[in-house]
């Protein structure tokens, strides 16, 4: 923000209303064509779209400042303050871009390019890998007998060892054993080859 708007901020004047956010929408609203056009010629027309940015930047501005209470009612000061403000961000916008085209020239190195996350294929040799031993995993359960099959669908249905083996008629450490020689069944069988 420019010093010159800057001080019309910092001077209200005596008993000055505060404005709300429907008057800077009536602003908005009453003025915003003529603004468009202030900022269209500022750019000679060739930059539409830094002209709406520049709109855009301005009245964001301008609520923010409704509601930290900085904005006071200009009475019939709302066009020169709003013709200064938004050539000021129109200003501001052409300084951003040529900062931006000072630090990424064309053909720089630090220019922000599309990096490979992956450039040795680590992910996808995972990712491979574990499809493979979901493949094996499916192979060793369907490998498992019903009765094992069984327990682990009341393992993951949250039971305990002594609930299943009070369905089973066995012993909570029989299922126990049992589960264990699931696991290493199907952990050999996942593991194998590899």
């Amino acid at each position: 923000m420019t010093d010159a708007v800057a001080d019309d901020l910092d001077d209200p004047g005596e008993d000055a209303r505060v404005c709300t956010p429907s008057d800077i929408a009536a602003q908005y609203q009453q003025h915003h064509e003529w603004l468009r056009r202030v900022a269209n010629r500022f750019f000679d027309g060739k930059r539409p779209d830094l002209a709406d940015e520049a709109m855009g930047v301005l009245f964001a501005h301008l609520l923010e400042l409704v509601q930290e209470r900085k904005v006071t009612d200009r009475g019939e000061g709302w066009p020169a303050y709003l013709r200064r403000a938004i050539l000021n961000r129109c200003i501001d916008l052409v300084r951003s871009e040529k900062k931006t085209r000072e630090r990424f020239p064309p053909g720089d190195p630090e220019e922000p390019r599309v990096i490979d996350h992956d450039p040795l294929g680590d992910y996808v040799a995972a990712e491979d890998l574990a499809r493979r031993r979901q493949e094996k995993l499916n192979t060793a359960v369907e490998n498992l007998t019903e009765r094992q099959v069984m327990i682990v669908r009341h393992v993951l249905n949250g039971e305990t060892n002594k609930q299943i083996g009070e369905e089973l008629g066995v012993t909570g450490q029989g299922v126990g054993d049992q589960l264990r020689t699931i696991i290493k069944k199907c952990h050999e069988e996942v593991t194998k080859d590899e």
